[in-house]
């Protein structure tokens, strides 16, 4: 085995150990669909780990299909900086999310995230406090394939 294929795998460890911790720390979660849409295409979904547990889903595959919709994923730039001119848009004063997000932080990323050339990113720790987001982010096609090869209910809401 080749330097590479050891560092892969040695990632490949500890994302999975992350993972089965992330598990044993869930506790009881609120209703939540199985899959989530959250792309304005339709491309990405979030996959939510409790009902997903519950229905004895394999942490294995998840894991597959998470690394496989990573390297799936195309970003486009210019799409990612107008989708988000939209939920700025919808922060500021008199727009739908003005009471739920700070529209001077909304900026502050945007000129941030557009300099690094909108990379992956995890919640704060204010956001993942107050909400305890427990899903991974899938692409559609791995999502349904995920659920279908362990005869999973699918369904996007």
């Amino acid at each position: 085995m080749g330097n590479d294929e050891k560092v892969l795998a040695l990632i490949e460890t500890h994302i999975k150990e992350w993972l089965e911790r992330k598990v044993e720390l869930l506790g009881d979660g609120p209703l939540v669909p199985f899959v989530e849409n959250i792309h304005p295409e339709r491309e990405i979904v979030r996959l939510h780990l409790w009902p997903y547990l519950a229905a004895k889903g394999d942490l294995g595959r998840l894991l597959v299909a998470y690394t496989k919709s990573a390297s799936n994923v195309k970003r486009n730039l210019d799409t990612m900086s107008a989708w988000w001119d939209i939920f700025q848009r919808a922060s500021a004063k008199g727009g739908e999310f003005e009471s739920r997000f700070d529209v001077r932080n909304i900026a502050l990323i945007a000129c941030t995230r557009k300099l690094e050339n909108w990379p992956a990113s995890q919640h704060s720790p204010a956001y993942e406090t107050a909400y305890k987001p427990t899903y991974h982010v899938l692409t559609l096609p791995e999502a349904q394939a995920l659920l279908q090869q362990q005869k999973l209910p699918f369904s996007v809401s």
